[in-house]
């Protein structure tokens, strides 16, 4: 049997899970004016890429990385050409 943690073991834990919960809440409002709900969700794994587009036209390009904490690192800021570029490949 282990030992139970101790105080400063379970505040950290909290700590960590309070700020990946906040993290997610955060995501679900990325390029949506005034905190409406998200139009899509994308499934993705390690190593893909996502495009994120804001009502203006332009977006961003972000890679998935294997970090709990912050799982999109940026690579570039995308024009509204660049975009559909993005899209004409996905077709």
């Amino acid at each position: 049997m282990t030992a139970p943690y101790d105080d400063s073991t379970q505040k950290e834990w909290k700590e960590r899970k309070d700020r990946i919960d906040g993290y997610y809440r955060e995501m679900g409002q990325v390029g949506t004016p005034n905190k409406e709900k998200v139009s899509s969700i994308i499934v993705a794994n390690s190593g893909d890429r996502l495009v994120v587009q804001f009502s203006d036209g332009d977006g961003i390009l972000y890679e998935i990385i294997e970090d709990l904490v912050n799982p999109l690192r940026m690579v570039q800021t995308l024009s509204h050409d660049d975009i559909e570029k993005f899209k004409k490949l996905t077709k």
